[in-house]
């Protein structure tokens, strides 16, 4: 059942949007979805977009002001153990220095203080103003909030590193587990529908060593898939970010996709194409022996995407490929 929100102690608030649209029609006291539009202090209106950035902001007027690292533990465990209270999609997670960490919940913090609801330094986040915490949240989340605010960082750490050892498999304080890349062969992965912290668990998970992005152009509207911030990822990560472009399919070629003969003419010109590119392929083929290598572009379907038929030629070329 959707909670009804009441947005009276932000009127004067601003909210996260990359783009001001000034609209004309009367604001609604409340709304019933995870899009919310509020005016500024400009007399702008900004569209808080997810339901996710709410909660970062509901908790931080409940703490007032916490740790990054508190951040991040606090919402890990709101996700693995409260996820009953969360309404759309929330924030995944990865293995990082300091247990499990979400490049995505931190764009949302840096979207926060650029709106000008937050403000942060190197280890600290605080809220800029002194109203109440929201009351569009369940109690129960509520007083969840309120809990875990009073807890230290050394007790969240300590619960979160005795229940979740998986997470601190690149710990700077303590690894609890082990991990080591000891794999071989060629992965295809599509990232469509997946957030960027999803994706790098996948491929913390399947053990890949390089990331060769297939793209024929590395760009991407969804957070992280950007080439130079998915390079940046990666290696926070210890995972090597390979471009190979050259191993793309031009954009032109793609736009006029619409029948399953569109798709296999395309695959037949693909494959030519890649008869050009035998020193690359080469080159793949002797890297996969060495490394677990993933190679990356868009389609869920790997049957949409030209990936399946690179799989298939380096297959022919000797290298151990799966498929997805």
């Amino acid at each position: 059942m959707n909670q009804r929100i009441n947005i009276n102690n932000y009127r004067n608030r601003r909210f996260i949007s990359k783009n001001a649209i000034k609209i004309s029609q009367p604001r609604k006291k409340y709304f019933h979805h995870s899009h919310e539009t509020l005016k500024t202090k400009n007399g702008f209106f900004l569209s808080m977009r997810t339901g996710r950035q709410q909660y970062l902001a509901s908790f931080l007027q409940t703490a007032g002001s916490c740790s990054k690292m508190k951040l991040a533990k606090v919402f890990f465990l709101l996700k693995s153990e409260k996820s009953s209270l969360l309404h759309g999609k929330f924030y995944s997670f990865v293995p990082y220095k300091f247990g499990p960490y979400s490049f995505e919940l931190f764009h949302d913090l840096d979207l926060l203080e650029q709106a000008g609801v937050v403000r942060t330094d190197k280890n600290t986040v605080t809220i800029e103003d002194d109203t109440d915490p929201v009351a569009f949240l369940p109690q129960p989340l509520l007083d969840y909030f309120t809990t875990v605010s009073k807890q230290s960082d050394r007790q969240l750490i300590d619960y979160v590193y005795a229940h979740y050892p998986e997470y601190t498999i690149f710990s700077s304080i303590e690894k609890k587990v082990e991990y080591t890349r000891d794999r071989t062969g060629i992965l295809t992965i599509g990232y469509e529908g997946c957030s960027i912290d999803e994706f790098l668990h996948r491929l913390i998970t399947d053990k890949t060593q390089v990331l060769v992005d297939v793209r024929n152009n590395p760009w991407s509207m969804k957070y992280g898939f950007t080439k130079g911030t998915l390079m940046s990822f990666c290696k926070k990560l210890g995972v090597e970010y390979l471009g190979a472009p050259m191993l793309g399919v031009p954009r032109a070629q793609r736009a006029s996709l619409q029948t399953n003969e569109d798709y296999q003419r395309l695959f037949v010109a693909y494959r030519k194409h890649l008869i050009t590119q035998k020193g690359e392929l080469g080159r793949l083929v002797e890297l996969s022996r060495q490394k677990r290598l993933a190679l990356v572009c868009f389609e869920k379907d790997p049957m949409c995407c030209h990936r399946h038929v690179l799989g298939e030629e380096l297959r022919k070329h000797g290298a151990e490929v799966t498929i997805e």
